[in-house]
Formats: C-alpha cells, sequence, structure tokens
C-alpha cells in the first residue's frame, strides 16, 4: 500500500498486544489462571500511543513494547507461534490432546 501511495499518504502499521478491553476482560474471567501473568495494556494508551506514532510519521507501532519481542518467532516460526499459544491458551472446540508440535514438510 506505501508503494501504491508513494510519500503522498502516512501509513502507519498498528500491532497491538494484549490490551485490555470487555473481549479480553471476559477471556481473563475464562481463563484467569493463564492470563494472570499476561501484561495487559489499556485501550487509551494504545490509541495515544497509535495516534503519536501516526503523527510522527512513524512506520510501524507496536503497543505494549513488550509485544514486540514476539514479532520475529511470528515471522520465522509462524507454526511454533501457533503450537505455543493453542498450548496456552486452549481452544474448547479443539483436541486438547493434540499438543504435538507441527511437522514442517519440505516441497
Amino acid at each position: 500500500m506505501r508503494m501504491e501511495s508513494g510519500t503522498a499518504i502516512g501509513i502507519t502499521i498498528a500491532t497491538p498486544g494484549f490490551i485490555r478491553t470487555d473481549l479480553t476482560l471476559k477471556a481473563k474471567f475464562e481463563l484467569k489462571d493463564v492470563m494472570r501473568i499476561v501484561p495487559m495494556g489499556s485501550a487509551s494508551e494504545c490509541a495515544k500511543a497509535i495516534v503519536e506514532s501516526a503523527c510522527r510519521g512513524d512506520m510501524y507501532v507496536t503497543y505494549p513494547s513488550w509485544y514486540r519481542v514476539l514479532f520475529p518467532w511470528k515471522v520465522l516460526h509462524p507454526q511454533f507461534v501457533d503450537w505455543a499459544f493453542n498450548l496456552i491458551f486452549p481452544n474448547k472446540s479443539a483436541m486438547k490432546g493434540n499438543l504435538m508440535m507441527p511437522e514442517h514438510k519440505a516441497e
């Protein structure tokens, strides 16, 4: 999108991490043991960080900042991140016994 618009339009890509909202509070209630250890940023602080970054002309913004350490893992090893999140935040509809790391198949 940046390449198509050139410098005429500033584009800031926002990557919010765990933000305290009604949805996360519901998840926190359902997964109280796990979510208690996950630090969450406030929605207003997240919005403020995004607006300030866009006004500065930043290309990217990640809030809370600690969430940035997960990005290389998501890009380089997405299967590991999926496996870890399924282990920590089990999907109630999925089979809980299937926690094996998925194999990478060379094509």
